[in-house]
């Protein structure tokens, strides 16, 4: 069952915001750059299948790794995690600067993908602990700061990219993420006992299955649309700044839903992550219909909008049902549905496509799959 959650009145300790910050400068750095690759390796030469593999590269790694973090985040090295996770997206954003090849990137990106491993779950698994009241406000909180990273991260490096260059963007990504490294080095990881080993059915509950599934049906969706708009704008003529005002506009819109999560006193995460699937699905659907009309800032807003209250409301069902000796693994488990959808979801979008504009459309459909267990779970629960 999950229940409607308050918040409590106390403020985050400075040690939360450590870790708010840290997850700020690592989502600035690894989301900044992400609209914009697309654009790079068809400016290297890349095909629409070789475009449709770099969400699938990074995946490739990240999710053959996402076990092993969760072990690791039980057993108390989720600091260790988060501070090597911020070092290897730096790498990985110096491999790119030097790039001169798409399988130059596809290396950029499997190393970028141990990156999302150790760090993203480390993360959400850090905010997570604690009685489940201040555990779904410190979970909302860490969202937010996402949230704000998914928008200034893509605003400023694609303003940096429209003004100096390539280098420039990249290098500046680096910086942020080596600064996020040296930030979670500061971090106290707080101490868990457990007292007896899990099995595996503490974690797979019915919540945590739900939002799981949710998660990945989303995200196929998500990724194709991140990765087929900008190639689309490429192809067809647009500048750099119609990619950058999308997605700025887009992460902006995620960032005010989240803020007001959790700023709120309360919340049902059921209802919130169904009222953020229908925003989303009208906004993929116009997408789809219109994608390269003005309007699609609108379009952006509802998709940022509705994003920004689904992703908190789904980490909050998946993770507070699940004991704390075990939420490192669940976290893990869960965040490796992003991977899942990543490794599987632009090359199979583009299969059943035809060209950039098409597989926008077939997004729109697989995103509106999204409803079905969540909209069956809340069927069941009464």
């Amino acid at each position: 069952m999950v229940p409607r959650l308050a918040s409590r009145e106390d403020n985050l300790t400075v040690n939360d915001w450590i870790l708010n910050i840290a997850t700020l400068l690592y989502v600035a750095s690894l989301l900044g750059v992400a609209p914009y690759l697309s654009r790079y390796a068809v400016a290297l030469g890349a095909s629409e299948s070789e475009v449709s593999l770099l969400a699938t590269s990074y995946a490739l790694t990240a999710i053959m790794l996402r076990l092993i973090v969760g072990y690791l985040n039980d057993k108390g090295y989720a600091k260790h995690l988060m501070v090597l996770g911020g070092l290897l997206n730096s790498i990985a954003v110096l491999v790119y600067i030097e790039a001169s090849s798409v399988s130059t990137i596809y290396i950029g990106r499997l190393i970028q993908g141990v990156s999302v491993a150790f760090f993203i779950p480390a993360s959400l698994y850090s905010a997570s602990l604690g009685d489940p009241r201040r555990a779904s406000r410190t979970i909302l909180w860490r969202s937010t700061m996402w949230g704000l990273g998914s928008a200034l991260g893509p605003a400023l490096l694609g303003f940096i990219l429209d003004r100096l260059s390539w280098t420039a963007m990249f290098s500046v990504s680096a910086i942020l993420s080596i600064s996020s490294a040296i930030l979670s080095q500061s971090y106290k990881q707080s101490k868990i006992e457990s007292k007896k080993s899990y099995a595996l059915d503490s974690i797979l509950t019915l919540p945590f299955i739900v939002a799981s599934l949710t998660l990945f049906i989303y995200v196929v969706s998500y990724q194709s649309l991140s990765l087929f708009l900008p190639a689309l704008h490429e192809v067809s003529g647009y500048p750099a700044y119609e990619t950058t005002v999308f997605f700025t506009i887009l992460a902006t819109a995620n960032l005010l839903a989240r803020l007001t999560l959790s700023i709120s006193r309360s919340f049902t995460p059921i209802a919130t992550a169904i009222i953020g699937l229908i925003l989303s699905i009208i906004g993929y659907i116009s997408v789809a219909i219109d994608p390269l009309s003005n309007t699609t800032i609108l379009y952006a807003i509802l998709i940022g909008g509705g994003l920004g209250i689904l992703f908190p409301s789904l980490q909050v069902i998946s993770l507070l049902g699940v004991p704390e000796a075990r939420r490192g693994l669940a976290s893990s488990i869960y965040t490796a549905m992003w991977d899942l959808a990543s490794l599987i979801g632009p090359p199979l979008v583009m299969t059943i496509s035809a060209g950039y504009k098409d597989s926008l459309m077939t997004s729109a459909v697989i995103v509106c799959l999204a409803i079905i267990p969540i909209a069956t779970f809340t069927i069941l629960r009464k």
